[in-house]
C-alpha cells in the first residue's frame, strides 16, 4: 500500500517566508510598518438567530412550529471615536482598549455607548462640508511622535470649540507620543497653555475618588509597581477642559493587561517604556473620564454659543464700562456668563451700560477709564510686581475688583488669596457681613441656593476694604457661572436665580460707589 509523501519541515518554513517576503515587498505600507498591535482584537458580541421554524420529532405528517429566539440588541448611541492618523498601525496599539472600557461603563454607569474608528481626514472632511464631528469624545493613542496638517488641526479645533472633547493616551507611557501631543494642542491654541490637573478636578472625582493609582514600570528589565496621584494634564475652554492628556500609559489597562517588557514586545521592540497604570485603576480612571465628558456634555454645547449683546446708549458718557482683566493663567474661561451679566444689568438695573466687554492688561494707562474690573479664572493668575502696583493704584484711585472663581477649584483659590495678600500687605480679606450694602443694594439677599442640591446654603462673599469701601470683592464660589442658565454639573456654584440676584447686587455696588 502506497503511504501519502510527508511535507518537508524546512521546505514549508523557506516557503512560508518567501511568501511573506513576496507580501511586504508588494505592499509598502507592510514593509514600512515599525508598529504594531500588542493587544488582542477586541471581544466579539455574541450572535443571536431570529425567529425561525422549525418541525416537531417524527412521526410525520406534522405541523410546523413556530420557535422564536431573542434578537440582537440595537446599536448603543455613539459616544467615543478612536481616532486613525498617520500611515502605520501606531494609532492602535490596543484594538480592544475602548471596547473593553466602554464594557465597564456599562457595568459602573449603566450607560451603554459605543463606539467607532473614525479617520483624522474624515473629521476633516467633515468640517470642509459644514457638518463637524458630533461625537462627544475623540480619543487618540500611539507610540511614535506624529504631527497633523494645518487642515486637520483647524478641524480639531473647530470640533473642540463646538464642544467636543479630546483625549490623548501614550501608549507604554511614550514621551515622544506626549510631547507631540502637547505641541499640536499648542498650535490650535496659541493663547492657552495645558497645565496638571488638580485632585479636586472632576476627572479625579467623576465616579470614583482617587489621590493616588498603581502604576507598573519596566526599567533595565526590572519590572516594578508604584503608587502616585494620577498625573493628567488638560486645557480649559469656556469653563470645561476640552483637552485632557495622560502623562502615562491607560490602553494597556484599559485592554486589561500590564504594559508588556520590551522583550515581551517583539513587534514593538524599540517602543519607548515608562509607566502604565494598572489594570484596575485605568478602567476605573477611564469611568472617570466618561463620566465627566457625558455630563459636560449639555453645558459643553451651550458654551459653544455666545449671543451677542447689543443695545443703544443714548447716555455714552454716562455708561458703565466693565473691563475683565488679562492675566497669565486662564483669564477667559466663560465669556458667556460675562455678556450675560451685561444683558441683565440693561433689563434689571437703572445702571446704564456699555454693551462692548473690554479685556484689559494690568496698567495704569488701560485702566484708568475703566473703573469696574472683572479677574475671572481656573487656575493661577500670576501678575507680576508691575501689574500688581498698576492695580493697587487704580483701585485706590476710585476703581472695583471683582474676583470670580470660575467652577470653584482650590487651585485658584489659594492663588487669589496669596496675589492679594501681595496687592495690600496691610489690608486683610475678610469675610462680607450680612449687613453690608453688598448683600441690599439691589435685592435684599440673605440665603443663596446650591446649583447641583437646590439645597440652601449662605452667601458667602469677601471683601478688601479702604476708607469704609470695598474695593475688591471674592467669590470663592462661581458666582457668575449661572448667569446663563446652565452650569458646569462638577461646579461649586449658586443656582441661577442666586447667582443672578449676587452679580447684579456686586455690580450695583459697583456702580454707585
Amino acid at each position: 500500500m502506497t503511504q501519502p509523501a510527508r511535507a518537508c519541515p524546512a521546505r514549508a518554513i523557506a516557503w512560508l517566508c518567501a511568501c511573506m517576503a513576496l507580501l511586504a515587498a508588494t505592499h509598502p505600507t507592510l514593509a514600512q510598518r515599525k508598529l504594531g498591535t500588542l493587544g488582542p482584537p477586541p471581544r466579539q458580541d455574541p450572535q443571536r438567530q431570529t425567529s425561525a421554524e422549525s418541525l416537531p420529532p417524527l412521526p410525520l405528517p406534522a405541523t410546523p412550529m413556530r420557535r422564536s429566539e431573542p434578537k440582537a440588541e440595537p446599536a448603543p448611541p455613539l459616544f467615543m471615536g478612536k481616532l486613525k492618523y498617520g500611515d502605520t498601525q501606531d494609532y492602535m496599539p490596543n484594538p480592544g482598549d475602548v471596547d473593553n472600557l466602554l464594557r465597564q461603563v456599562r457595568y459602573q454607569l449603566d450607560a451603554w455607548y459605543g463606539y467607532q474608528l473614525i479617520g483624522i481626514d474624515e473629521i476633516t472632511a467633515m468640517s470642509k462640508a459644514g457638518k463637524p464631528c458630533q461625537l462627544p469624545l475623540l480619543y487618540i493613542t500611539g507610540y511614535q511622535k506624529f504631527t497633523l496638517t494645518d487642515e486637520q488641526r483647524d478641524a480639531l479645533r473647530e470640533y473642540l470649540l463646538d464642544g467636543g472633547t479630546l483625549l490623548g493616551d501614550p501608549a507604554l507611557g511614550s514621551p515622544e507620543f506626549v510631547s507631540s501631543f502637547r505641541a499640536e494642542i499648542e498650535k490650535m491654541f496659541t493663547d492657552r497653555r495645558m497645565e496638571v490637573l488638580q485632585l479636586d478636578h472632576p476627572v479625579m472625582r467623576g465616579y470614583y475618588q482617587y489621590a493616588n493609582v498603581h502604576y507598573f514600570t519596566v526599567e533595565q528589565g526590572v519590572q516594578t509597581k508604584i503608587e502616585g496621584p494620577p498625573q493628567f494634564y488638560g486645557l480649559n475652554l469656556a469653563a470645561r477642559t476640552a483637552v485632557i492628556l495622560s502623562a502615562y500609559d491607560l490602553t494597556c489597562g484599559w485592554d486589561g493587561r500590564y504594559a508588556p517588557a520590551v522583550v515581551d514586545r517583539p513587534r514593538a521592540p524599540d517602543a519607548p517604556s515608562s509607566m502604565a497604570m494598572i489594570p484596575g485603576d485605568a478602567l476605573r480612571m477611564g469611568v472617570n473620564l466618561v463620566a465627566y465628558v457625558s455630563a459636560e456634555r449639555r453645558f459643553a454645547k451651550t458654551q459653544a454659543q455666545t449671543r451677542l449683546i447689543t443695545g443703544d446708549q443714548p447716555q455714552k458718557r454716562a455708561a458703565v464700562k466693565l473691563g475683565l482683566l488679562r492675566h497669565q493663567g486662564d483669564w477667559n474661561p466663560d465669556p458667556n456668563a460675562l455678556y450675560q451679566l451685561i444683558r441683565l444689568a440693561s433689563a434689571r438695573t437703572s445702571v446704564p451700560m456699555e454693551y462692548d466687554l473690554k479685556p484689559l492688561d494690568p496698567m495704569i494707562e488701560q485702566l484708568a477709564d475703566t473703573p469696574i474690573v472683572i479677574m475671572t479664572g481656573m487656575s493661577e493668575p500670576k501678575l507680576d510686581d508691575a501689574a500688581l502696583d498698576a492695580l493697587r493704584r487704580h483701585l485706590q484711585a476710585g476703581g472695583f475688583l471683582f474676583i470670580n472663581n470660575t467652577s470653584g477649584f482650590a487651585k485658584f483659590d489659594r492663588e487669589v488669596r496669596a496675589m492679594l495678600t501681595r496687592l495690600f500687605p496691610d489690608q486683610k480679606l475678610e469675610a462680607v457681613p450680612p449687613e453690608h450694602a453688598l448683600f441690599h443694594s439691589l435685592y435684599n439677599i440673605d440665603a443663596m441656593r446650591d446649583a447641583g442640591t437646590l439645597a440652601a446654603r449662605p452667601a458667602e462673599l469677601e471683601a478688601i476694604t479702604i476708607d469704609r469701601r470695598a474695593v475688591v470683592v471674592y467669590s470663592r464660589n462661581d458666582t457668575l457661572g449661572m448667569l446663563k442658565g446652565i452650569h458646569d454639573p462638577y461646579a461649586n456654584a449658586y443656582d441661577a436665580d442666586s447667582a443672578r440676584k449676587l452679580a447684579l447686587n456686586i455690580l450695583t455696588y459697583a456702580a454707585k460707589r
